[in-house]
């Protein structure tokens, strides 16, 4: 390969005499590297101005090496002379032994080695460079340089060129050069390799470091009559110091990336999210993209709240390790994510990462708990209201039956609402939910023919088959009784009616079973309404703890609250619950599902008993 010594080497086989026939004029070859030097200044100037920037300091150098470089190469082209020749050749190598140190320098701090990069280091790395420099100038006395020199023509005869017999001196700077430039490119292209979070970044390294190596080849090869090995340093640094306003190549960089990359990889199994420390993406996991509706391509490079305004406004308001988290709200399926930052460090903080949890089922099981406890407080402070007001009206009546029968059905009512919640906290505390397989078609008998018997006014009608199997919570007929007794309560007619059905479903090849209320009462209040179906979860609007239970104990069962309006009037409520694995079906859709009716429609039973849980657990 030709060496990177600046000076052309000419065809051996030209003589004096063409020599003096050659024009020194300017020519085309000349246009390109005075082109490039100022490219390069221009580069110089640009990356000045982001001298913050890992590898800022090496590029800048290395645009202003070779741009001089080039200069003392043009005019060294021009020169008409042996002398003037020779003088800008020497001068080149000032930029000369600038570049491959530069390179190599750039090419650590950039790959994220900067720490390698000690005082030390560099003196010994620059010491060969300052050597080259002072023996360059030496080399018409020393010969360790250039042992001679002369003006010929180039191969195609289209201008003279200054040609040399190197010294040794100079072949092993060479051979140091060609190892620094090596070295570098090895860097960058391995980390252009692994660096497949940024596409473009990759594409603008791979071509800088290409540069140098095809102009070097592009005059070993005869393609051009100069050695254009300048230029293409020219080139690298305007393509790796335009990726800062393009592609911002030295701000999303692999010093940033690759932290967040080993955190993301070998730590963190969470949604994650790395930035750098202006605030810009330079790394997530298809989870993030999910969750942030982004892609790869589009996030990395770009600024966090450019992506997700919320995040960032949440994010800045937390110290990294130091504040608790946080909850980042993500709407439609609404799920909760609490966000942690932790700093990224290499040799100083090089950004953040932002770890993004799925809480949406912690965040819910703590507002049925505060719901739970709330309404607990308010109905207990109720009941001891009332039991204070017979206590006193026992006082000016003894003995009164029906004020001591009140205080013992408040009692009663007391101990089966605690006995309720108590049973719900054991569930909101087990990891999973415990669930029974239960006869429902049962439960529901049980249940409408109490509540036939409270409340005599009321038609109570039922359609159930023999038996219906499902795996839900031991609580399932807590629901019922919720269900029916408020759409008994609140029915404002005079003889309220209620019908309620069990069917066997299937749908999409899972199988079901459907508890189906219907009444003619007025249509369920919209806060009532969104605490059944569990659009909210509070219960700060709504008419008390019944209808909240009857959607946790289903939903906490697998299963689903619905509700429609009835025809012409009342409200339809369904609640499906997951049959029993070996349940019997005889049909693969809910318009064709099987039912084995046992009971006809018709008034249940006269009232002869009391519900224990008909007045504590009622909305």
């Amino acid at each position: 390969m030709r060496p990177l010594n600046g000076v052309a080497e000419a065809s051996p086989s030209a003589s004096p005499s063409v020599v003096s026939q050659v024009s020194f004029e300017p020519t085309p070859y000349v246009v390109p590297v005075v082109i490039a030097a100022v490219l390069a200044v221009g580069v110089a100037v640009a990356v000045r101005r982001r001298r913050d920037r890992p590898g800022s300091a090496s590029m800048t150098a290395l645009a202003l090496g070779a741009g001089w470089w080039s200069v003392c190469y043009a005019l060294e082209l021009v020169s008409p002379s042996l002398a003037g020749a020779l003088l800008f050749g020497r001068l080149a190598y000032l930029g000369i032994v600038v570049v491959p140190v530069t390179w190599f320098t750039f090419a650590l701090a950039y790959t994220g080695r900067g720490d390698l990069l000690g005082r030390g280091r560099l003196v010994v790395l620059a010491a060969p460079a300052a050597a080259m420099v002072t023996l360059a100038w030496t080399t018409r006395s020393t010969g360790f340089v250039w042992a001679s020199a002369d003006l010929v023509p180039a191969a195609d005869g289209s201008l003279a060129v200054l040609s040399v017999t190197y010294g040794p001196v100079f072949w092993l700077w060479t051979a140091y050069a060609y190892a620094l430039v090596g070295a570098g490119t090895l860097l960058l292209v391995a980390s252009a390799a692994n660096a497949r979070l940024f596409r473009r970044q990759t594409a603008a390294l791979v071509a800088g470091v290409s540069a140098p190596w095809l102009g070097n080849l592009a005059f070993l090869a005869g393609v051009s009559a100069v050695d254009l090995t300048s230029v293409g340093f020219v080139v690298s640094a305007v393509v790796l110091g335009g990726g800062l306003h393009r592609y911002r190549l030295l701000d999303v960089h692999p010093v940033t990336g690759g932290i967040a990359r080993a955190e993301l990889v070998e730590r963190l199994p969470e949604v994650v999210v790395a930035v750098d420390d202006r605030g810009r993406v330079v790394d997530l996991n298809p989870s993030a993209e999910s969750v942030l509706g982004t892609t790869l391509d589009d996030a990395v490079g770009a600024e966090l709240r450019a992506i997700a305004p919320p995040l960032a406004d949440l994010v800045d308001g937390i110290d990294p390790g130091g504040d608790p988290p946080a909850d980042f709200v993500v709407s439609e399926p609404r799920r909760h994510y609490e966000v942690r930052v932790s700093p990224l460090r290499d040799d100083r903080t090089a950004g953040r990462l932002l770890t993004l949890r799925n809480v949406t089922e912690r965040r819910r099981r703590e507002r049925e708990v505060a719901v739970l406890n709330r309404v607990l407080r308010h109905d207990l402070r109720n009941d001891v209201a009332v039991i204070e007001n017979y206590a006193a009206l026992l006082e000016r009546d003894p003995g009164n039956e029906e004020y001591v029968a009140g205080l013992a059905a408040r009692a009663a009512e007391m101990r089966e609402l605690v006995e309720t919640v108590r049973e719900v906290e054991r569930h909101l505390d087990a990891d999973e939910p415990t669930l029974s397989t239960l006869n429902i078609a049962r439960v529901v008998r049980e249940r409408t023919a109490a509540l036939a018997r409270t409340h005599p006014e009321a038609t109570v009608e039922t359609d159930l088959p023999a038996d219906a199997w499902v795996r839900a919570l031991d609580l399932v007929g807590s629901a019922v009784d919720n269900l029916v007794e408020n759409a008994v309560e609140h029915n404002d007619a005079a003889a309220p009616r209620l019908s309620v059905s069990v069917d066997r479903v299937a749908v999409d090849g899972e199988r079901y079973v459907d508890v189906r209320v219907t009444d003619d009462g007025p249509p369920i209040p919209a806060e009532d309404l969104d605490v059944l179906v569990g659009r909210e979860s509070s219960l700060d609007g709504a008419s008390g703890l019944g209808l909240w239970l009857v959607h946790w104990i289903v939903t906490e069962s697998g299963g689903t609250v619905t509700h429609e309006s009835a025809d012409p009037r009342g409200n339809v409520v369904t609640l499906r619950l997951r049959a029993r694995t070996d349940e019997r079906y005889h049909a693969d859709s809910p318009s064709e599902a099987s039912v084995e009716p046992t009971e006809a429609f018709g008034r249940v039973g006269p009232p002869n008993g009391l519900n224990p849980l008909d007045a504590s657990l009622a909305g």
